[in-house]
């Protein structure tokens, strides 16, 4: 599964990058189902349920100049899949890119991840503005 959008946004990278390669802020806006999420450092864990099965999601983040990237396992009872999220920076545009191969595949086709990459997108600005009032960033 590959799934892509552009985000037209109007915050300095610098920024971008503190918030978004944030396990807290990112995976449960991006991926409604993640109900908890614990970091350790550049390690995550997340926990939620989707279509009425409890999954993990263990990751590791790796930040560069101009990407971001969240490389994780996805395992839910028996099943188990592998995934990465991409952040780019493109000028005034971040590129979002996902993909996964796994269990997850029958369950969410491209319609979920729309759906979520779109939900994400349409508010993005405006998180990113309360959040570095937050941070005082």
């Amino acid at each position: 599964m590959l799934v892509e959008k552009d985000v037209r946004i109007s915050h300095e990278w610098n920024a971008i990058r503190e918030i978004l390669s944030d396990p807290y802020f990112t995976l449960p806006r991006l991926f409604p189902p993640i109900k908890k999420v614990n970091r350790n450092e550049d390690s995550f864990e997340c926990e939620g349920k989707f279509v009425g099965m409890r999954f993990t999601m263990k990751g590791n983040i790796y930040r560069s100049s101009d990407l971001i990237t969240f490389v994780f396992n996805l395992r839910a009872g028996g099943g188990l899949g592998n995934g990465k999220l991409m952040i780019n920076d493109e000028n005034e545009v971040i590129k979002l890119i996902f993909s996964y191969e796994g269990w997850m595949n029958r369950f969410s086709k491209t319609f979920f991840m729309s759906k979520w990459f779109d939900n994400f997108a349409k508010n993005l600005n405006e998180e990113i503005r309360l959040e570095r009032i937050k941070r005082k960033i």
